[in-house]
Order: structure tokens, then C-alpha cells, then sequence
């Protein structure tokens, strides 16, 4: 090994095997993979994780053009060729140092040296040979080799949006959006947290949405954002309209279903002025800590955490007035921050988790009061773990109702979602929107620039 740089890409092909094998989410194998690196050298790790994940599948399709047996090399060996491709077709990194440093670290700690020299060499000189097919030759086909999105995925979206939208979604899934901020309006205002970013000078725009957002222009470390802490949750606007809809008051009993890591329950706590009762439930120890502890930074006092299974919650002394049902999904929504999502999925997974998200609901449901509110939210952008569980739960419970509750969000927190069309009726190839005229709110990356969400309000008769 010859240098830093070097280490660093080994560090890298060792968490991406890690995460190819299941053995951790690239999140948490990121950070016990970068140990003291300094900055610069942590980004570019992040960056070559991120971005091999990010395009796995293009690359595997460049590569499988130069090589005989793919599926005979070590998950190694492969991870060390899709690195030196992605950073000769992706980054600033002159060919001929991708190659060298990946053929040194192949004689260091592979088995194939020989191969990975012949094939990246081969890749320079016939790599113009590589022709994706254009989008008006076969959509499909582009869509899934461009953008790195399973093919499954792309022939749903194709059916609902058409090529040119879908084309829009799959590559909006692959750029990195900066960090949104939630105002912790406990203890400060957006104006205050506005002049303290200015002082930081670190750039950032009100977001569209939540008048509690800010959406930041520039992608900075979290040590940036050290002076702000207990004032501010990292936290997606899309996200940050589950908690307008609840709309949560002073003397409110809420329950808080699927809570960690607690950002929804805090938010909530936050609007009803911390002056009510908030139960925040997960079926994890370790979960439930995260939730303590965030509620502990951002001084929120009004929430009781709870370790149980939300399907067997013991009943309560009262029922509740205000439950957020954020299910546990298959988060294709959240695609661009979790490249590897897109990865772990079907078409039957997603069947399994929609029965999953069925049974929760109908679960909490029975603790609602009624006239109370209950949210039903989901990271996802398919409509099987979305609208199609709400329409079936409301098939089999017909004391529950949809409601539309846009006054509110207008009068009270002047959010202002009344733009928008009927995204269901839109025209094949059209632009979505927020709200459909059933009471379906969905938000998509390419259009929001947002994360993918679906969320709806439902009260019980």
C-alpha cells in the first residue's frame, strides 16, 4: 500500500463487501469503517461507498462487457472493479491512478491481480463501444442501465408515470440531497436559526413547505452543525408534514406507534408547546433509547417512551386523541440517501409488507377515540404499501373515515398545499402532485425534491 488514498479505497471495497453480504446498512458501516479519518478523507470514502451503491448495477453492466465469468470472482475482487469504474467514469480521478491503485490493492489482498489489470485496461481503450440504449428505443432498457434501478421498479413506474417521468424519479434517486433541517421551535425560531446559518456561512433556502424547514444549499459536515444542536433535528420536509397534519394541542393524549428515532414524536411534542402526552412506542430497547435521547437534546419533556410490540399494546386508561401510525416500509422513497434500498426489494416483498402495515393499522386503530385523528405514513413511493393498505383498512372498518383537513394546515401553520391537482387524474407523462381528491398526500424527489412519501388522515365515527 502506497499511500492514504490507497488505504481509503481498501476501507471502501471492505464496507462495501460488509453491506453485500448483509452483515450491516452502509450507514453504520460508514462510520465504524472511518474510525479517525480526517474530513476530506472521510468524504471521499462516503463518496465511493455512496456512489458504487448509487450505480451498481450500471457498472456491473460496463464490466460484464469485458469480463467472461463475473459471477466467478470474489465478491472482492468484483467490489475492487466496480470501485476503480465508478471513480474513471464518476469522479476526478486520472484512469491511470484508478487502475494502478487497484491493481496494487488487488496483489495486496486478492487473488486476481492479473484480471483486474486486463479488464480496466481493456475498459480504457473499448469503454466508447458501450452504447445504452436510447430512451426512445426502449425505455425501459435505459432507464434501468442509466440510473442503476432494478427492472421490476422501472415497469411499475413506466405503467404509472410514463418514460419521460420515470426517467425524471430514477435520477432524481441518484443525486444526494443536502441536509433539511426542523427548527426545534421549543427552543428557538426559523428567523433565529436563518441568522445563526448566516453567521456560519453556510448557505440555505426556507423550505417550500413547512414553515419550520430549512433546507440547506451545500453538503456540510455534522460538526458544521455542532452550534445548533437541541435547536434543530435533521429531518425530511416531507417528513415534517406528518406532524402539521396531526396537529396536535395543549392537553392532547397521543400515541406515537413505530416512534424511533423519534423525530415525528418530537415534532409533535413541539407543536402542542410541550404540554401534552405523548406515547412514543417501539418494539426495540435499543430503538427506544434513541428516542429518550433525542427528546433529551431537544428538551422535549412530554413524551413517555414505551418498549412493546404496538400489535399487543396493553390497553390505556383513556384512548387516544391523536395516533401516528408511521409504518415500518420497504423506505423506496428514501432511495437517494440509502442507495442500497433499491437493491433489497420486490415486487413479493413488497406484499408481504403491505399485509405487515395492514395488521398494524388495524392494530392501533382500536385506540382511537372517536373524533380523534389518526395518521396513517409510510418512505414509500409504491401504492401497495400506501393507498392500497388504507383502502382495504377502510373496506374492513367502516367507522373509519379519510378527512380533509386543509383548513387547518392553512389557517393555523400557513401551509398552503392548494396548488396542486388531482395527481391520480394527471395525464400519463404529467408532472404529480402533493394531494389527491381522495385525501391522498404523496411527495416524490423529483418534483418536491423531497424524500418519496404517502401520508392521509383518517378520523373514527
Amino acid at each position: 500500500m502506497k499511500g492514504k488514498a490507497d488505504s481509503v479505497r481498501l476501507t471502501a471495497i471492505r464496507a462495501l463487501d460488509t453491506v453485500a453480504s448483509g452483515r450491516g446498512l452502509p450507514k453504520d458501516v460508514l462510520e465504524q469503517s472511518a474510525g479517525d479519518l480526517e474530513q476530506r478523507d472521510r468524504a471521499f470514502l462516503m463518496e465511493l461507498v455512496y456512489g458504487v451503491l448509487r450505480y451498481r448495477d450500471t457498472l456491473d453492466w460496463m464490466l460484464r462487457a469485458f469480463l467472461k465469468k463475473p459471477s466467478g470472482l470474489k465478491p472482492f475482487t468484483m467490489n475492487n472493479l466496480r470501485l476503480a469504474i465508478y471513480q474513471i467514469t464518476h469522479m476526478r480521478v486520472p484512469d491511470w491512478a484508478a487502475v494502478n491503485e487497484s491493481v496494487e490493492i488487488e496483489k495486496a489482498f486478492g487473488k486476481q491481480a492479473l484480471v483486474v489489470n486486463g479488464v480496466l485496461r481493456q475498459f480504457l481503450r473499448d469503454r466508447h463501444q458501450l452504447l445504452i440504449p436510447s430512451l426512445q428505443e426502449s425505455p425501459l432498457q435505459h432507464i434501468v442501465i442509466s440510473t442503476s434501478t432494478p427492472q421490476w421498479l422501472i415497469e411499475r413506474w413506466l405503467r404509472r408515470f410514463g418514460a419521460t417521468r420515470t426517467l425524471s424519479l430514477a435520477e432524481a434517486n441518484n443525486i444526494t440531497p443536502t441536509l433539511t433541517l426542523r427548527v426545534n421551535t421549543i427552543a428557538a425560531t426559523r428567523d433565529e436559526i436563518a441568522g445563526e446559518l448566516d453567521g456560519l456561512r453556510i448557505g440555505y433556502e426556507h423550505c417550500r413547505y413547512s414553515p419550520h424547514g430549512i433546507r440547506l444549499k451545500e453538503h456540510v459536515p455534522m460538526s458544521a452543525l455542532q452550534p445548533l444542536t437541541g435547536r434543530v433535528y435533521i429531518q425530511d420536509e416531507a417528513s415534517q408534514l406528518v406532524g402539521f397534519l396531526l396537529n396536535p394541542q395543549e392537553g392532547d393524549y397521543c400515541l406515537d406507534a413505530c416512534s424511533a428515532p423519534g423525530g415525528k414524536a418530537t415534532h409533535m411534542a413541539a407543536l402542542g408547546g410541550d404540554r401534552l402526552q405523548i406515547l412514543a412506542v417501539d418494539a426495540g430497547k435499543n430503538r427506544v433509547n434513541r428516542i429518550i435521547q433525542n427528546a433529551q437534546t431537544l428538551g422535549i419533556t412530554s413524551i413517555t417512551p414505551v418498549v412493546a410490540d404496538i400489535r399487543a399494546l396493553p390497553v390505556q386508561q383513556r384512548e387516544f386523541d391523536k395516533i401516528l401510525l408511521d409504518a415500518p416500509c420497504s423506505s423506496l422513497g428514501v432511495i437517494r440517501k440509502n442507495p442500497d434500498i433499491k437493491y433489497r426489494h420486490s415486487e413479493a416483498s413488497l406484499k408481504q409488507l403491505s399485509q405487515h402495515q395492514l395488521t398494524l393499522l388495524q392494530a392501533v386503530s382500536g385506540h382511537l377515540k372517536k373524533g380523534g385523528l389518526l395518521v396513517y405514513s409510510v418512505c414509500s413511493t409504491e401504492p401497495d404499501e400506501a393507498e392500497d393498505v388504507v383502502k382495504e383498512f377502510l373496506t374492513k372498518n367502516e367507522n373509519f373515515r379519510i378527512i380533509n383537513n386543509m383548513d387547518t394546515l392553512k389557517k393555523k401553520y400557513a401551509i398552503d398545499l392548494g396548488d396542486f391537482n388531482d395527481h391520480t387524474q394527471a395525464p400519463q407523462g404529467q408532472t404529480p402532485v402533493m394531494v389527491s381528491s381522495e385525501g391522498f398526500y404523496r411527495a416524490f424527489p423529483d418534483v418536491h425534491q423531497t424524500d418519496g412519501f404517502f401520508f392521509t388522515v383518517m378520523t373514527r365515527l
